[in-house]
């Protein structure tokens, strides 16, 4: 991808750091979080690490509320759907005042540390992973919290459609390596994301 794409080393950078959250493996954590987008798409890999046992806790972080043109589903219809496929509603924790990956940072860490969380599983689709992971880096670390971020990405197809969106995920990605620079101010550094994978990976 980075050869077809991407011109430029700190664009490649972000290639790098895509294959390292690929190769990050789960660990028993103290919660899952489930970050609202592409349907029910994410919800498949979030009962995937439940049901295996890495956790007994599960966030949902979004909203409730329908933007225009949007067809993505309330956190009210994912609680609805994670007790139909077993899990109980006293294992879920409802997130449900973030319209952004900024806030759901924010929110989701202030709840890490009210709760006293030590390791998160952050869920969200491969294209998204890189920024949802960034984001929460920075705000951690804004926070001093001694915590650590577990990327647990839905492997969607780059040349398929996720649910609920119009284009494919190599086209969702490229606009996602556009938001890593906008957004750069609320990210942590693509080398400071590089360093702390390699880091864990090496201590695992």
């Amino acid at each position: 991808m980075d050869e077809v794409y991407f011109a430029n080393l700190e664009d490649k950078k972000i290639v790098k750091l895509l294959d390292l959250i690929k190769k990050q493996q789960p660990k028993k954590s103290d919660v899952i979080i489930w970050l609202q987008g592409d349907r029910y798409d994410r919800g498949e890999k979030v009962l995937e690490l439940f049901k295996s046992g890495f956790s007994k806790k599960i966030v949902v972080s979004g909203n409730n509320q329908l933007r225009k043109g949007s067809s993505h589903i309330f956190l009210t219809e994912m609680v609805e759907w994670l007790k139909k496929k077993g899990v109980k509603s006293t294992a879920i924790i409802v997130e449900d005042s973030s319209l952004n990956t900024k806030e759901q940072a924010k929110n989701v860490l202030n709840l890490t540390k009210e709760k006293k969380w030590k390791t998160l599983i952050l869920v969200a689709s491969l294209y998204h992973q890189p920024r949802v992971f960034l984001t929460f880096l920075k705000r951690s670390e804004e926070m001093e919290l001694q915590i650590e971020l577990i990327n647990q990405s839905v492997n969607l197809d780059f040349l398929k459609i996720p649910d609920g969106r119009r284009r494919m995920g190599q086209d969702l990605f490229l606009e996602e390596v556009e938001k890593v620079k906008k957004y750069k101010d609320d990210l942590a550094t693509v080398n400071e994301g590089i360093f702390y994978l390699t880091k864990h990976e090496t201590r695992n």
